[in-house]
């Protein structure tokens, strides 16, 4: 054979092998994701990742908002992001242009969905020109949304723009819904969240001077709701509907294990004539991540002056070893200095046998007790809004205060 010929060929060959090898991923920067909801409906969402460490990291950015991703791994190309507080995980390929997978939460019913990952351009093209707006999305509204049952009205909406972005979310008893971002394109608006914990679409329409909408999760049931203006965000519970203390004679009694396998209870050295707070929390619920750093703020602030703070924990699973890991994720990720314990599973017996037995209405995760030194329950508070909730977290951060130093018996604020 010619050696031009074989030549020619063996070069044909190293050309051929080169472009059939994939481009890797970059290893740190940011990047841009769809996943698939209910109905078919896109979310688009943001992450950052930085894969050049032997410990790859990286965070969920929702507005101005950044969710630490708890476990990240790469091997070859394949790509892992591990939630093991909430029970779910994100394994996705490389193919050379992006990451293509499944979301998978982690239940008796498992449930998947699918997700796309690429690289956000350094330099992407602007949006195209929008319509103008002819009547913004902002202030505060009562949430008419439609179930099987009729019309639910225990929630309220608030919405602020700055710039293009709209912003907003949905408050309840509980909590609220997280911190929503999107824009606005002249009567429609399309708002989403998409944490890892949390993936939710909100479609609305203005139309005869009144705002409808859609709202899509992960599974379905989506739902259709109505917004009513309203002058504020206050959520109203019926008193006949709140949590409280069964016996208001007896003291609240808990137990539970500590990281370090140690079960501890109320009537431990570290509590006796404290005044304490009890946070019923799971690391599986957003709300109470977002109550963490107000909490560890006030241990610093008034533990020397003789308060307390314990976290009962209520996991997914009742796995010691996997509680006893996400509860040392959460307390490194918040800096927790205060007693966290492992109280079991969310399951209704042993939620029933730990908490109902002691109080009523019990639903919401978290539920704040401030208790005095006596062991007596003084106030209750019901979930968490978040700082995606603007004033009626500021308003809500006051009032952890103000409870605190009645406690500790100060009547000047330590920030």
């Amino acid at each position: 054979m010619n050696h031009r010929i074989v030549a020619g060929f063996c070069v044909a060959i190293v050309l051929l092998v080169s472009g059939c090898r994939k481009s890797p991923p970059p290893q740190q920067g940011m990047w841009k994701g769809i996943v698939t909801l209910a109905n078919e409906k896109r979310l688009p969402f943001r992450l950052y990742l930085d894969l050049s460490q032997a410990a790859p990291s990286g965070y969920f950015i929702n507005g101005g908002e950044q969710t630490p991703i708890p476990e990240l791994y790469v091997r070859g190309d394949s790509l892992l992001v591990v939630i093991s507080e909430y029970g779910a995980a994100m394994h996705a390929w490389w193919d050379g242009k992006q990451y293509a997978g499944r979301f998978i939460r982690y239940r008796k019913d498992t449930t998947s969905n699918s997700f796309e990952l690429e690289p956000a351009a350094a330099a992407e093209q602007p949006p195209a020109k929008k319509p103008p707006t002819e009547v913004p999305l902002v202030g505060k509204y009562q949430v008419l949304m439609k179930n099987s049952e009729g019309i639910d009205s225990s929630l309220v909406g608030t919405f602020w723009s700055r710039g293009d972005s709209v912003f907003g979310t949905f408050i309840g008893a509980d909590g609220d819904y997280g911190l929503m971002a999107g824009i606005q394109s002249g009567n429609s608006v399309q708002l989403g969240r998409f944490s890892g914990w949390q993936g939710q679409l909100m479609e609305l329409t203005r139309d005869m001077n009144r705002w409808t909408g859609m709202l899509y999760y992960r599974i379905p049931p989506s739902v259709s709701f109505e917004l009513v203006p309203r002058t504020n965000a206050l959520v109203q519970v019926p008193e006949s509907k709140r949590t409280s203390v069964k016996d208001k004679r007896k003291p609240f009694v808990f137990s539970g294990l500590s990281v370090l396998g140690d079960t501890v209870t109320v009537t431990d050295p570290r509590f006796k004539g404290k005044a304490l707070i009890v946070d019923i929390m799971g690391t599986w619920c957003h709300n109470c991540m977002d109550a963490a750093p107000l909490l560890q703020k006030l241990h610093s602030d008034f533990n020397k002056d003789g308060l307390e703070i314990a976290a009962l924990s209520f996991e997914i699973t009742n796995d010691l070893q996997v509680a006893r890991k996400n509860l040392l994720m959460y307390q490194e990720r918040y800096g927790i200095g205060f007693t966290v314990l492992f109280c079991g599973s969310t399951e209704k017996a042993n939620v029933d046998a730990k908490l109902r037995t002691q109080l009523d209405n019990f639903s919401a995760y978290p539920t704040t007790l401030f208790i005095d030194r006596k062991g007596m329950v003084k106030y209750i508070h019901e979930g968490f809004q978040g700082p995606g909730t603007g004033e009626e977290y500021q308003r809500q951060v006051e009032m952890y205060y103000e409870m605190a130093r009645k406690l500790v018996g100060k009547q000047t604020a330590s920030r």
